[in-house]
């Protein structure tokens, strides 16, 4: 079986390196690529995933030591969740030396991996994402959690996954509207640090939606590529990292504002919105041109429409209060300053985010 074209791309500790398979047929022959020191698998996905799931547990065969289900939706990312995860595998007999398999979405792979970081003081896990966000982002990097009631991933840790598999075929059922959210987080990583892959993938835009195999692998390998040279030269989120981060200050807080559950926003569609806020602000303190911006503009605007999200002021600056990412100096605020290049301002007050809030468009 061929399983070219092929690419592998670490991610360097510390705490730990990580390395990305990108490709097609890695779901069919996972055996080869997850890690466990003990040879021993808990394969933990949601039931939407079982496309992707059912192959990989064939592969492990008489190695899987477990099966657990869990749910992907942000209203049950919570800690009762991760308990009953390490509930269901400690009852399977998990050991130290085994490892976790996640199968699912971003809210999967970050349940598993803090379940993964925290039962028996650490056990190794893999994540096979089988949403566009979760192989963009969420599972790439090492950042693990669950939600607080008081805001979004407020509960977490840095536990990285020896493997990470991509596979475009785990994407074959996954509802249009939660692929094209997720697009939002690979185009956001060429905004930030590519421009080359973002005016390919821009042009490439119908192929991509599409979902051709050859256009997805090319924006989604480009966006592990971004991601692993940030998070190799800032594994902890103290420096450059925070560039990652383009459109989550006003994004999580409208995410939060929204609800954690069915009806409210996808992360990527809160992610978009906060683009677009961050978008008014690059253009007035760093500089970006109005061009740039319009460019940006366009692409979200075609991968929407995305619902409309809260403009409260006093409710978004509840949320913006209480931002994981705010320090003694302030918020960690993403600013571009042209396509491919952006910087960190500390410097901007939640009230201008919340001017931004009440202007920003998708169009």
């Amino acid at each position: 079986m061929s399983l070219a074209p092929l690419e592998r791309i670490p991610i360097s500790g510390p705490p730990a390196e990580s390395v990305v398979w990108a490709g097609e047929g890695l779901l069919r022959d996972a055996g080869r690529y997850l890690h466990s020191p003990s040879g021993r698998f808990v394969v933990a996905a949601t039931p939407a995933a079982e496309a992707a799931a059912g192959p990989v547990r064939e592969a492990l065969g008489e190695r899987l030591l477990t099966r657990i289900a869990v749910a992907d939706t942000e209203d049950v990312k919570t800690l009762a969740s991760v308990e009953r995860i390490a509930d269901a595998a400690l009852a399977a007999g998990l050991r130290r030396d085994d490892a976790f398999v996640a199968v699912g979405g971003g809210v999967v792979t970050d349940m598993v991996g803090f379940a993964a970081a925290i039962l028996l003081r650490g056990v190794a896990w893999n994540a096979v994402p089988t949403t566009t966000a979760g192989m963009a982002d969420a599972a790439i990097g090492g950042k693990t959690g669950v939600n607080h009631r008081l805001g979004k991933n407020l509960l977490g840790a840095f536990h990285p996954p020896a493997v990470i598999l991509v596979d475009p075929a785990a994407l074959a059922t996954l509802p249009e509207r939660d692929f094209r959210a997720g697009l939002v987080e690979a185009y956001k990583d060429a905004w930030i640090a590519d421009a080359a892959l973002a005016e390919r993938s821009s042009q490439r835009l119908p192929a991509v939606l599409a979902r051709d195999t050859a256009a997805l692998l090319d924006l989604l390998a480009g966006s592990v590529r971004v991601k692993a040279v940030v998070v190799a030269s800032d594994p902890r989120e103290g420096g450059r990292r925070r560039l990652l981060n383009f459109g989550h200050t006003l994004g999580h807080a409208l995410e939060a504002a929204a609800g954690f559950g069915p009806g409210g926003l996808r992360h990527g569609e809160a992610v978009a919105w906060g683009i677009a806020a961050a978008l008014e602000i690059s253009q007035r303190r760093a500089g970006l041109s109005a061009r740039d911006a319009a460019a940006i503009r366009a692409v979200l605007g075609r991968l929407g429409p995305f619902p409309e999200p809260v403009r409260d002021r006093e409710r978004l600056s509840a949320f913006l209060a209480r931002d994981k990412k705010s320090t003694s100096r302030g918020l960690a605020s993403v600013l571009l300053t042209s396509l491919g290049d952006a910087r960190v301002d500390e410097s901007v007050p939640p009230e201008e985010w919340l001017d931004a809030a009440a202007i920003m468009s998708l169009s």
